[in-house]
């Protein structure tokens, strides 16, 4: 039976909010849980609009304390208390972001619910910051004007029908069956080493994953994120027309930077998000350019929907 993740972009615009882009926020449903990537004003306005409870939010992965990627949490945090919630809230974020989340609920009053604040520095290594089940969401630094925290969600979901018969024959213990069926190599007491293939009907090879960049300028780290991931969140602040020294220094990146990203990680879809107000009405434009580079390129806009299908 199939399985799907939606990815719901709730803002799509960078800095400033315009007629048609709120600031930036991506909703990520993947049945069992509901998560938030960055939390820019208005977000829980956009969960209103598509139907979601604030209170329904499990966890919200917040990349840099900028303004327009973090100003809606106090708010949504704040909605969440009088609405009465009670499970825990898990949110995830750079240094600074517990400072930040004290300050806000000293105005808010006491929350009748608990909020485990994990704060993560990872500089250029890869690092498991939450293991939910079969979710693990893992992070970098990227490059940006202040700390910035890219994230890979990845499902470590079963590749395909698993043939007990076969394994019991090969002479593998029960142990291991499930690390098998979810595509991971194993090495038996006896030394032996079985392959996923070996006693799995193959659908899908490796886990599920999904990247977001949050704001940075192109860089090595991104690449090594993105290796193989099924979905490329990038921004793409920028046409290819501007001058890319500058753009970069700035810790942003044009439309044809992020297809480069895309191309080099060997993504297999890439979708681009934090446009800048500049370009309202010209996105056709700046599709164009990272479609040259990168052809299964997307720009998202605000309500837009991506439905996802992976297997069980």
């Amino acid at each position: 039976m199939s399985r799907w993740i939606t990815l719901t972009f709730l803002g799509t615009s960078a800095g400033t909010p315009t007629r048609t882009r709120s600031l930036p926020s991506v909703l990520v449903h993947d049945s069992k849980r509901f998560i938030l990537l960055d939390c820019g004003e208005g977000a829980q306005h956009r969960l209103l609009q598509v139907g979601v409870s604030v209170c329904r939010i499990d966890i919200v992965l917040i990349t840099h304390l900028h303004g327009d990627h973090v100003f809606g949490l106090p708010g949504l945090i704040s909605s969440m208390a009088l609405l009465g919630r009670t499970r825990d809230l898990t949110i995830v974020g750079p240094p600074g972001l517990r400072e930040m989340l004290c300050a806000s609920v000293r105005f808010i009053g006491s929350l009748p619910f608990k909020v485990h604040i994990v704060e993560v520095n990872p500089g250029g290594n890869i690092v498991l910051v939450v293991e939910d089940g079969e979710l693990e969401i893992k992070c970098v630094e990227a490059q940006h004007s202040i700390t910035n925290i890219a994230y890979l969600l990845q499902w470590r979901l079963p590749v395909g029908r698993f043939r007990p018969d076969i394994a019991q024959k090969l002479g593998v213990p029960v142990k291991f069956w499930r690390a098998l069926h979810v595509g991971e190599r194993v090495i038996l007491d006896d030394g032996r080493a079985i392959n996923p293939e070996d006693v799995v009907e193959l659908r899908r090879r490796g886990p599920f994953k999904i990247v977001y960049s949050g704001d940075t300028a192109p860089c090595e780290s991104i690449i090594e994120l993105s290796k193989d991931a099924d979905v490329l969140i990038h921004e793409a602040t920028f046409s290819a027309e501007e001058e890319p020294s500058c753009i970069w220094a700035q810790g942003h990146s044009r439309t044809v930077d992020a297809a480069e990203i895309a191309k080099k990680a060997g993504v297999r879809v890439l979708i681009l998000t934090h446009i800048s107000a500049r370009y309202e009405g010209l996105e056709h434009k700046l599709l164009q350019e990272a479609q040259s580079i990168f052809r299964n390129t997307y720009i998202a806009n605000d309500l837009e929907k991506y439905y996802i299908e992976i297997y069980p």
